[in-house]
């Protein structure tokens, strides 16, 4: 019984991808502190694609794990409607994130307009933490890869 345990931990793991995706996310960590200090404006936001596609390169163990499973059982379209499923409250949560993300930060924009160096800095503040924090996950990856 152990062993099915010690295995079903691991199903649906990919330590290289996981490991290369986290190390992406600190070197996007470092763009960002990079650009905080130098400064920048640059509101084109490329780091949100890279974090985006970095941050898919680790595969879902639960959906992995029943797709397995259905296929070990016989039944590999019971596996496939639920990576369907799952698929679909992905992109419907993560597309309400962004509606609600855009409708909010154009209230707030309304609101701090007459306050452009309050937005730079708390634009500024909220860049170095989110790059520190992004340095940090990747070093981690390194430091324990």
């Amino acid at each position: 019984m152990g062993i099915v345990f010690g295995a079903a931990g691991s199903v649906g793991r990919a330590p290289l991808l996981e490991g290369i995706s986290r190390g992406l996310l600190g070197v996007i960590g470092l763009w960002m502190l990079w650009q905080a200090f130098r400064g920048t404006h640059d509101h084109v936001g490329p780091e949100g694609s890279a974090m985006g596609f970095t941050a898919g390169l680790i595969p879902c163990p639960l959906t992995l794990f029943v797709m397995i499973f259905a296929i070990s059982r016989g039944v590999p379209e019971a596996g496939m409607a639920f990576a369907v499923t799952m698929m679909t409250g992905v992109a419907a949560t993560l597309s309400a994130v962004a509606l609600a993300a855009v409708f909010f930060r154009q209230q707030l924009i309304r609101l701090l307009e007459t306050r452009p160096q309050v937005v730079t800095a708390v634009t500024r503040a909220i860049q170095i933490v989110v790059g520190l924090v992004l340095v940090l996950v990747g070093w981690n990856a390194i430091a324990s890869g």
